[in-house]
């Protein structure tokens, strides 16, 4: 059965860039957040999904275009730190065995996007690092640790300076690799957004992914609260900053498309 996907997303057009990067193909973030909006519908065509838009100060020409869609359109005047928190709450509102898509509103999406996702999610048991844990009988049981989807390929994991040693997987349709950090866009069950609930809170004060991504993720050992996070190769999507282009994707191409 086709895991759900509950969409959350941030979307501010006042705010061009919160840590001031350049937006690549000369796009004004109005037109860049319709066009990434765009990606992401079309990427989820045929998956279960529910989508939420946390408009933060929005101009009326963005409320018009997201009314367009079939959307829960939250509008309220936040800032950055106090929207992460708006999403936060929002996806705790999901059961807990639908998966959570807590998105920023700069990331351009494949058309494959969420297929390629859902395989993943349908085979995670049979792909994913597991733990052994000691039962009562003495004997050893195998489990798996709670799982992180990151869409994008950061060009950065590939600098000599800052790449690492890294567990590769595969679906039957994509390759995986194990990532240690993420932004503030990643999908995970709505009951390990609970488990984690107040390392979420405390990361989201300052907007400290890198804070989130030290305490969540484990690398070749997993514990009781650690989580595996596993980004696809090649990306499934870009952050839309020019420094930050998911390589070896004509992301301009998708850009003509959806504009």
């Amino acid at each position: 059965m086709m895991a759900k996907i509950n969409v959350v997303l941030r979307a501010c057009d006042v705010v061009v860039a919160v840590n001031k990067s350049p937006r690549p193909f000369h796009l004004d973030k109005r037109s860049l957040i319709k066009i990434c909006f765009k990606s992401l519908m079309a990427s989820l065509n045929n998956i279960p999904h529910t989508i939420t838009i946390i408009g933060d100060k929005l101009s009326d020409e963005l409320i018009d275009f997201f009314e367009r869609y079939k959307v829960n359109l939250i509008l309220g005047t936040y800032g950055n730190d106090e929207s992460i928190k708006v999403s936060i709450k929002k996806a705790l509102e999901f059961p807990d065995d639908e998966w959570v898509y807590l998105c920023e509103d700069d990331y351009l999406h494949k058309p494959e996007a969420f297929a390629e996702i859902s395989t993943l999610i349908e085979e995670r048991n049979n792909i994913c690092i597991g733990r052994k844990r000691k039962l009562f009988s003495s004997k050893l049981k195998f489990t798996y640790p709670d799982m992180v989807i990151f869409p994008p390929d950061y060009p950065d994991r590939y600098k000599v300076t800052t790449k690492d040693r890294s567990y590769i997987f595969h679906s039957s349709t994509h390759h995986w690799r194990q990532v240690a950090n993420i932004t503030f866009t990643f999908m995970m069950e709505v009951k390990t957004l609970k488990k984690h609930l107040n390392l979420f809170e405390k990361s989201s004060k300052g907007a400290r992914d890198g804070y989130l991504s030290d305490r969540l993720f484990g690398r070749k050992y997993f514990l009781r609260n650690k989580c595996i996070c596993l980004s696809p190769l090649p990306g499934l999507s870009t952050h839309m900053h020019s420094d930050t282009l998911t390589p070896l994707t004509d992301w301009s191409k998708l850009v003509e498309i959806y504009q």
